[in-house]
């Protein structure tokens, strides 16, 4: 993990992270550009550096969720699978 307060983090640490982030939930690419100091363009939006961890961290917990989810129904449905074959 990374301290948020961190200047030396690089742009392009931030936008890959962003990236791999929003593609685990949304299935798509974003649209993330640097602007300048610690501001960026994402998805038409300008936003700060600081909110921008927060959405990253926001952004993995949803797709852990979604995982756990996924997971439980598949033990779910290999469960009923089963039943249905007795």
């Amino acid at each position: 993990m990374y301290a948020v307060n961190d200047a030396t983090i690089k742009p392009k640490f931030v936008i890959e992270n962003y990236r791999r982030a929003y593609q685990m939930v949304h299935r798509r690419e974003p649209q993330i550009t640097h602007l300048f100091d610690d501001w960026y363009q994402v998805n038409g939006e300008t936003v700060h550096r600081l909110t921008l961890f927060g959405e990253i961290t926001r952004l993995r917990e949803l797709a852990q969720k979604h995982r756990l989810v996924n997971a439980d129904r598949s033990v779910i449905q290999r469960l009923m699978a089963k039943l249905r074959s007795l």
